[in-house]
């Protein structure tokens, strides 16, 4: 069956990132060790911070080596993929996320941020109200236009957003009632 747009990402890619991160952690230990003695003349407080940090870089190299060796290992495949009957996702990332739905029965896709937690989703509604979360926001080169474009291509009714990198705002119910009652929606 034909793809209107195929997306793959091998979780390599991240365990290099990790590994990139673990250094600049490392670094950053290694210029608070040199530069911090001369910034500060309350040397107690220095010696407990340093102390801290000495602890906390073992930790933080651990777990940062530990998933980039982990997700080297499993290398498994990040999969979003639209076909002219389905929308397909795999993540393994994030606990194995796995889902397909028919595209007919795709109303809308959604980008909307939390306004108490400045939190992004990007999410597919269901035309029976249920919503599947995509996490594309967290993968490099992942073209949005060709997506929105593949989905609308796919079925031309289902509603994108204006703009690839526009989110709505998406508030609490409790706060769209006092907004409500201010005159302020």
């Amino acid at each position: 069956m034909k793809n209107y747009f195929l997306f793959t990402r091998k979780q390599r890619s991240s365990a290099l990132l990790l590994i990139f991160n673990a250094g600049v952690a490392l670094l950053l230990y290694l210029a608070a060790h040199k530069y911090l003695p001369d910034l500060t003349s309350d040397k107690a407080a220095l010696i407990q911070l340093l102390d801290v940090l000495d602890i906390a870089i073992w930790v933080v190299e651990v777990i940062l080596l530990g998933l980039a060796l982990w997700f080297g290992i499993e290398n498994k495949q990040v999969r979003v993929c639209v076909t002219p009957t389905t929308l397909s996702y795999f993540d393994p990332t994030f606990t194995d996320v796995s889902w397909e739905v028919d595209i007919c029965d795709i109303a809308e896709l959604k980008q909307v941020s939390d306004t108490r937690q400045e939190f992004f989703s990007n999410l597919i509604v269901l035309k029976n109200g249920e919503q599947k979360q995509l996490m594309y926001g967290n993968y490099h080169r992942f073209d949005r236009r060709a997506f929105f474009d593949a989905l609308v291509l796919a079925n031309p009714n289902i509603i994108v957003p204006e703009s690839i990198y526009s989110y709505k705002i998406q508030r609490p119910s409790w706060a769209k009632r006092i907004r409500k009652k201010l005159g302020l929606d």
